[in-house]
């Protein structure tokens, strides 16, 4: 993620004292999520779509809005990670299968979201026209040499020879914070997809060139008007565009497999490491079974401006800084390191959250593996929305991988409308785009290093971190995100200031014209075309 605007984060934290004490509210709320949400997931012939946007009679309060947008996420979350349907020819194709649910092959399949297009799919060099949506992602040559035996089949569309599983290319975090090594010493790997709005929109206006985005651009000579309209979701109308980011762990022996959502996945590197500054980096291409660990949604609606933001974890990820007031649990985390790292005195006994040390070339073997530790618990609106849906889960499959993943926090917008004349709602002047809230949010997984402060930390002058700048859980250890604990949690202040907000984050994000992207950085990695003449 970017450094944030300075006037996003202050405004975010005038209001924050003003959202904890509406989060507490919620300790005596009803649950109001129940199975109108994402009905067609559970009893076939299953129909499990995506969410359109929440109901606008939703009252405006705050606890109900958060407990609507939770509903909305995991409606999302269930239907994009669904078994994809399959064409005549056993193909996965962008739609939800009618007959195999959520248990299907033990958690390891092909999910709606990993047939839409990848990033490399859609911004690839010299500008070439992307593939059709949904006609496979482009591979590698390094990749489709290995297409021997039982490898998967692979097909030639046009130039470009295409795979249904996803190609895995990525491993440096957001904003080149840098990787994450698991305990066996390999890098987590990172995958970013868009639905067909949002893939449609981008070719039509040819923003996967640098010369598309000049003409969009072509009467916003000064770059300050947003040029860049992707498709709204529209309360039971049209879902709108969608776009997700995926973090995922080479699976080996060591890993309880059974555990994880897995799909077989091409790890690619690229000649040149991630940034083509790093020599040591040689190509590779490996056919592997990862396991997903942590999984952002982003839903562009008509009541969110700024989209809503979520984010999934699985709970081995990490401990809590919160549960080291008490012996940790037995069972292993897929992150972190408990025989080496015991509590002491309330906190880790080791240093961690440490950045890598570079080179950052995943081809290292014996590489120091990280100490990841998560800060925040989710909020408690989150949690009666995890503890609705695994109920949900539970009751219709039995045990599944899904019941191991859980939303950590959704961002959605608030202060969104003022009472204009003649006593008419109308959009908020003060707040054109909305205001986030939670105000922070952030994946262990994808932001590590950018969680926030925490106590014990000081600031770059030696001072200590104020209070209300530490990312803190109270409540009663361990930290469960499935069940409220007698104690509401206490998210005091919650982070640093130039990270750890996805809208704040994004709002920054801008094509290559150096216009708004309409909060997605993607739009950057547009390319000249290969002659350099308009399309």
């Amino acid at each position: 993620m970017k450094r944030v605007r300075l006037s996003t984060v202050l405004l975010a934290k005038t209001l924050l004292a003003k959202t904890l004490l509406a989060t507490a509210a919620l300790t005596a709320a009803p649950l109001a999520i129940g199975p109108t949400y994402a009905a067609g997931c559970f009893a076939a012939p299953y129909s499990c779509m995506p969410g359109t946007d929440v109901n606008p009679a939703t009252p405006p309060d705050y606890q109900s809005q958060y407990l609507a947008y939770a509903g909305l996420v995991w409606q999302d979350f269930l239907s994009l990670n669904f078994p994809a349907a399959t064409d005549g020819s056993g193909r996965p194709i962008p739609q939800p299968s009618a007959i195999n649910g959520l248990n299907y092959a033990g958690g390891e399949y092909i999910p709606v979201w990993q047939t839409w297009s990848e990033a490399t799919d859609l911004f690839r060099p010299g500008a070439a026209v992307p593939p059709a949506f949904g006609g496979g992602h482009i591979l590698p040559n390094a990749c489709a040499q290995l297409n021997e035996g039982a490898l998967p089949v692979l097909r030639r569309v046009g130039t470009q020879i295409v795979t249904d599983i996803p190609v895995l290319s990525e491993y440096i975090q957001a904003n080149r914070m840098g990787p994450v090594v698991d305990k066996q010493g390999d890098y987590v790997r990172y995958g970013l997809n868009f639905n067909g709005p949002m893939h449609d929109y981008i070719v039509q206006h040819k923003l996967y060139s640098v010369e598309g985005q000049l003409v969009l651009d072509a009467d916003n000579p000064n770059r300050d008007k947003l040029t860049v309209h992707f498709p709204k979701g529209a309360y039971q109308t049209q879902t709108g565009s969608i776009f997700v980011k995926s973090s995922w762990k080479i699976l080996t022996e060591a890993d309880n497999q059974g555990a994880f959502f897995r799909t077989s996945a091409y790890v690619y590197e690229e000649a040149g490491g991630a940034f083509h500054d790093e020599p040591t980096v040689k190509e590779r291409c490996r056919l592997m079974t990862v396991g997903l660990v942590g999984f952002h949604i982003v839903h562009f609606t008509n009541s969110a401006p700024a989209w809503v933001w979520a984010t999934f974890e699985h709970k081995d990820n990490a401990p809590w800084l919160a549960d080291f007031s008490q012996p940790l649990r037995p069972q292993p985390y897929t992150f972190f390191d408990q025989q080496t790292c015991p509590p002491s005195g309330g906190l880790p006994s080791c240093v961690f959250g440490v950045l890598p040390k570079q080179p950052w070339n995943p081809e290292i073997p014996g590489q120091v593996p990280t100490q990841l530790v998560r800060f925040a618990a989710p909020g408690e609106g989150a949690i009666r929305a995890n503890n609705a849906y695994r109920t949900q889960l539970q009751q219709a499959y039995g045990t599944t991988v899904w019941n191991n993943y859980f939303l950590t926090d959704v961002q959605f917008p608030t202060n969104t409308q003022a009472t204009g004349t003649a006593g008419v709602k109308e959009i908020n002047p003060a707040y054109p785009d909305a205001l986030p809230s939670p105000s922070f949010l952030a994946n262990s997984t994808m932001e590590t290093y950018i969680q926030g402060f925490h106590f014990g930390q000081s600031t770059t002058n030696g001072n200590q971190i104020p209070v209300d700048d530490q990312m803190v859980s109270n409540g009663s250890p361990p930290v469960d995100p499935w069940n409220v604990p007698p104690a509401v949690f206490n998210r005091s202040g919650g982070s640093e200031r130039v990270s750890s907000s996805c809208v704040s984050c994004h709002a920054d994000a801008s094509m290559t014209t150096g216009s708004s992207g309409n909060f997605v950085f993607s739009l950057s990695r547009a390319q000249k075309t290969a002659t350099g003449a308009k399309q």
